[in-house]
């Protein structure tokens, strides 16, 4: 294992650690907070389609951006896993059809209409911390970096926001070629500046 693996295995281990300690209400507090954050942002004005995540221990509760994309007409997608470790993002129209896949998260069914994320499309992405330079560490799998990679994002104009509790925004996100930077990130806080 590689100094730079090492320190990131460290991170992890540290904020689960430090995510285990909040109180069982934050998740759904930090996402409503985060939904209202969105509703007045220019990266929410812009999109026509919302990429968003099915929220796992540790990571804030998107139902209530849920509830705002359908206030406001905007075309929800949710990452479902395929073969090479990635994840390719699927259109869901009725939240009652997720069903549990690799490692029980909520995703949609194979079946679901597969139509490519639309220019002017929002990603918010989830991660175990953040910098305020956009910098992401992940679960460790990399399905989000190979996914996000993908994208032409200044052709589609397609914008990532990590979205996170504020305890785990750092001063330094340990980052390779291979980790894809965010264009903004979000905590209850507001959206924190990058670079």
């Amino acid at each position: 294992m590689s100094t730079m693996d090492t320190e990131k295995q460290a991170l992890r281990q540290a904020m689960k650690q430090t995510l285990r300690a909040l109180p069982s209400t934050a998740a759904g507090c930090v996402g409503e907070a985060v939904a209202e954050h969105l509703s007045s942002s220019r990266e929410w004005q812009h999109a026509n389609c919302v990429a968003l995540f099915s929220t796992l221990a540790g990571e804030i509760e998107t139902a209530p951006v849920v509830r705002l994309a359908q206030r406001d007409g905007k075309r929800l997608y949710f990452p479902r896993m395929i073969p090479g470790f990635s994840l390719e993002f699927l259109h869901v129209s009725d939240m009652g059809s997720m069903v549990n896949g690799r490692y029980r998260v909520l995703e949609p069914v194979r079946e679901s209409e597969s139509k490519a994320l639309t220019s002017d499309g929002l990603i918010l992405v989830p991660g175990m911390a953040f910098d305020r330079k956009g910098g992401r560490l992940g679960r460790g799998a990399g399905y989000y970096d190979r996914a996000l990679a993908g994208f032409d994002r200044d052709a589609d104009r397609i914008q990532l926001v990590g979205v996170c509790f504020s305890v785990q925004l750092i001063d330094a996100v340990p980052m390779t070629s291979a980790d894809v930077l965010m264009d903004r990130v979000l905590t209850q806080d507001g959206f924190c500046v990058t670079d």
